[in-house]
């Protein structure tokens, strides 16, 4: 019998605002916090057959520790938009301060959705809620960053610490008819719409129809929330289906 040599792993690694995520070949993905990561299993889920690991990070520090982690197992980190180039051209003003993580979801977006000369919008419902637009042409057109979900809630609590909290399960409607109601209403509706002016806003600026793609935590819940994108595609895993795509299409190192 010929041995078959084990298929060497791609680690794809998301540094974001809140987690450490990375995910394996197979799928399985490993998390830890942001601002106070423990990398003690890491070890165990990379395995012996990690050969290659790409990054994107919003978190410096999150990074460093990362690569620190995996240095300590002889897996060297390539970062998306520093050691890896975005793909795609990006009609955009000030492309350094141009997060890594907008055009790699709109990567992955337009990879997957976008072939055939059709635009991609993506909505990413995270810490932020980030919307942004590939135009039919390929290239990234900008969008806009927004708070997330959980930041209108801490928003509202803070600055009036008497009403209750809202409700993120809850399934509002208008008029409300008591206190919790209308708070419920007011974040989750409230939020719902400044996402659908955004993507109106954003169909307007170029002039057509795209195909939506939703991602992030919120994503399940914005569909539940908003007409405007129950028939939206969504991709829990966009970030690291960019990376793959992105290892697709760098050399190997």
């Amino acid at each position: 019998m010929v041995a078959v040599a084990a298929t060497p792993q791609l680690l794809t690694i998301d540094c974001g605002n809140s987690t450490i995520r990375c995910r394996r070949n197979d799928g399985v993905v490993w998390s830890t916090l942001s601002n106070s990561p423990d990398f003690a299993s890491l070890p165990e889920f990379v395995g012996p057959e990690a050969a290659r690991a790409l990054a994107v990070s919003v978190v410096p520090a999150a990074l460093a520790a990362t690569r620190a982690a995996l240095a300590a197992l002889d897996i060297t980190v390539a970062v998306a938009g520093e050691d890896l180039p975005c793909p795609m051209p990006l009609a955009y003003d000030t492309i350094a301060t141009l997060g890594p993580d907008r055009w790699l979801g709109a990567f992955a977006a337009r990879t997957q959705f976008g072939r055939g000369q059709h635009a991609v919008i993506t909505i990413d419902c995270g810490t932020a809620t980030t919307v942004n637009v590939v135009g039919r042409e390929g290239a990234f057109q900008g969008g806009a960053i927004a708070p997330g979900l959980a930041a209108f809630v801490a928003g509202l609590a803070s600055r009036a610490p008497a009403l209750p909290a809202a409700d993120l399960d809850a399934a509002p409607t208008l008029p409300a008819k008591s206190t919790q109601a209308c708070v419920d209403a007011g974040v989750l509706l409230g939020w719902a719409g400044l996402v659908e002016r955004l993507v109106v806003g954003a169909q307007a600026g170029f002039g057509g129809e795209a195909k939506m793609v939703l991602t992030g935590g919120n994503a399940a819940r914005l569909m539940r929330l908003s007409d405007l994108v129950a028939d939206a595609a969504h991709v829990p895993e966009l970030i690291h289906d960019g990376l793959v795509a992105l290892a697709g299409v760098a050399p190997a190192s």
